[in-house]
């Protein structure tokens, strides 16, 4: 029988075991099923003894991602038969390293989620940009605790940008779930002009909020990025986003209708006025599509990378 994984990411004390032991006491969690527990780093939080027995549940420590290989996996799953495993992974270790090996006959991931502290995580954007990528491109949600008094927008605006589907969550100094960030940004009542600099702001909230944006006129500016073959004058237009390094740039792209690609210089700017329209993409999430009634050479951006702030 396949075990299922729960796998908890983030940087050291972002709150990985607190939010472990918390699940693994919640009876709408646990019900009694055997949790092999393996952890690849230790913090201020400790799974002591009376936590493993009241949550029927077993701990091993790892020093290195790598030992996890196929043959560990297997030695884990003989010695300790657990009916699922949760993983513990070290904040400064390559996330993606796990997926090589804990998948198969024995195991298989069946939820990532990811931790940080608020307090920390805008140095850690900066400063460890590629940790920061690794956790989040494979999480489904993220927790961003300790969110009292930090600007909330520019963490979910970037950690979004690295990973669209990514549901992100604040907590607020006393572990509630806040929702400050959810404010309006942009006042859909009018016609909106975004400037250069709000392009990804406005994106992100674009995304999460698609129907709050149906029928509302648009202008800004953007570049070819792609062309919609199967239509008649469809195409991708938009910036690009440096979401971990120079050599990472992810494409933050519109569909854009009754736009003749022909017509287009790929290496120019345009800017384009026109209506929002809310439509199901073919995965059945709404989205964003604009439908042009005016397009114009324009200036590049001073800076054409976008930017989440």
């Amino acid at each position: 029988m396949v075990k299922p994984v729960y796998v908890f990411s983030g940087f050291l004390d972002a709150g990985k075991t607190t939010a472990i032991k918390e699940s693994l006491l919640d009876p709408n969690f646990n019900d009694g099923e055997t949790t092999l527990i393996i952890a690849f780093e230790q913090g201020d939080v400790e799974y002591d003894e009376e936590f493993l027995y009241d949550s029927n549940s077993m701990v091993v420590y790892l020093d290195d991602i790598r030992e996890l290989d196929q043959k560990k996996v297997e030695e884990l799953d003989a010695t300790y038969k657990p009916d699922r495993v949760v993983i513990e992974l070290n904040g400064m270790q390559d996330d993606n390293l796990l997926f090589k090996e804990v998948t198969g006959n024995q195991w298989l991931i069946v939820d990532y989620l990811t931790f940080f502290d608020a307090t920390q995580l805008k140095f850690q954007m900066l400063n460890w940009k590629q940790f920061v990528y690794n956790h989040v491109i494979n999480s489904a949600v993220c927790y961003i605790n300790r969110s009292d008094d930090q600007d909330l927008v520019y963490f979910r605006n970037n950690l979004k940008a690295i990973n669209r589907q990514l549901t992100v969550v604040f907590l607020d100094n006393d572990g509630k779930v806040t929702n400050k960030v959810e404010q309006q940004l942009f006042d859909t009542s009018k016609p909106l002009v975004i400037d250069d600099d709000d392009y990804g702001l406005w994106y992100i909230d674009a995304v999460d909020n698609a129907e709050r944006y149906d029928g509302c006129t648009i202008t800004l500016k953007l570049k070819l990025l792609d062309v919609v073959k199967r239509y008649k004058n469809v195409c991708i237009m938009g910036r690009q986003a440096m979401v971990c390094c120079s050599n990472d740039l992810q494409n933050i792209g519109l569909t854009c209708v009754d736009v003749d690609p022909k017509k287009i210089d790929k290496n120019k700017f345009y800017t384009l006025k026109g209506n929002l329209k809310c439509l199901d993409d073919e995965e059945g999430f709404k989205t964003c599509v604009l439908y042009v009634k005016d397009i114009a050479e324009a200036e590049a951006p001073q800076d054409e990378y976008v930017s989440f702030n």
